[in-house]
């Protein structure tokens, strides 16, 4: 027997499926945009996350703890690694945080900034071609149920 045979109700059974191939298409669009953002510009996709949330902070310049929480693409597990290594790489400086000495923070350098603009571009382009196969009208359907269950679902939170 399936798992979704075991839920009797028809609805909940359809909400299963549709969760289910929403992490199948989520995790199958992350897996072949990291891979061509590793094999066209050597980096993953969570340095591309880590860039991108630094290119849309204020200043360019978040808190490792601000970034952390920020990242889409990956755990914030040892954000400190990814840092120091992406540093090491001059794409972004990390300084002593003059607001609390304790913690850091990171800003995006210009090294960084030209490279995550070249990706952001070609990111866009790929992202647009897995999405090929709807039309524009399915686009907006698809963009406004899930801001709604998105919505729906942060209240529950």
């Amino acid at each position: 027997m399936s798992p979704t045979q075991l839920i009797s109700n028809r609805r909940e059974q359809q909400s299963v499926r549709l969760w289910l191939e929403l992490l199948r298409c989520a995790k199958t669009q992350e897996m072949l945009l990291g891979k061509r953002l590793r094999k066209k510009f050597g980096h993953s996709l969570t340095r591309f996350d880590a860039l991108s949330q630094l290119y849309r902070a204020d200043q360019m310049t978040l808190s490792i703890t601000a970034l952390a929480e920020r990242l889409l693409a990956s755990t914030s597990k040892n954000i400190t690694g990814l840092i120091d290594r992406m540093g090491d790489d001059g794409l972004v400086e990390r300084r002593p945080n003059p607001d609390d000495r304790r913690s850091f923070i990171v800003s995006l350098t210009r090294k960084g900034r030209t490279l995550f603009e070249k990706m952001a571009t070609e990111h866009g382009h790929w992202v647009g071609e897995g999405f090929a196969g709807l039309s524009a009208k399915e686009l907006r359907s698809m963009q406004s149920s899930m801001i709604r269950l998105r919505e729906h679902l942060e209240q529950d939170d």
